[in-house]
């Protein structure tokens, strides 16, 4: 038979289990941020974040051991928490845009690359070459300008002939 009084007693302090979200989630949101922004590709740095710290919540060594319901609810409503606030931050206040928008970054203008900004992508010519290929571009004269965006895509604008 459970210990029904067990499952939902904690076993750390509170405190402590929303102080083990907060620096858990901000360390990983800085480094997916700052440091992965090719790997995103399609999906949402900031939600996959989530999803991970989630399902890794669950588990006793991202929060202290937890082993209660209680515990493991409330670091995932912190979790939840600070999505929704560095979210609704960077909406409600532009200078914080930074934290959850990349701004683009120009690889290619006027048919030039702009190797400073490839080095900063980690991208190199090859990979970019691919990525116009994928575009129908085989030919960077033909590139007015191609930029990798916020997501990790690269798109591109053509030169109109």
């Amino acid at each position: 038979m459970p210990d029904w009084s067990a499952m939902f007693r904690p076993e750390l302090a509170l405190a402590e289990v929303v102080l083990r979200g907060s620096i858990m989630y901000l360390l990983l949101f800085v480094a997916m941020r700052f440091l992965l922004k090719r790997e995103g590709g399609q999906v949402n740095i900031a939600d996959l974040l989530v999803v991970v710290a989630i399902v890794d919540g669950a588990q006793p060594a991202f929060s202290g051991k937890a082993q209660s319901i209680t515990e493991s609810a409330l670091f995932v409503l912190t979790i939840l928490f600070w999505a929704w606030a560095l979210n609704w931050l960077s909406w409600r206040f532009r200078r914080l845009r930074f934290l959850t928008q990349a701004p683009p970054l120009v690889l290619v203008e006027d048919g030039r690359l702009n190797r400073a900004n490839m080095r900063r992508a980690l991208m190199s010519k090859e990979e970019l070459m691919q990525q116009l290929r994928e575009e129908g571009v085989e030919d960077l004269a033909r590139v007015r300008r191609a930029m990798m965006e916020g997501d990790g895509e690269v798109s591109v604008i053509r030169n109109d002939d």
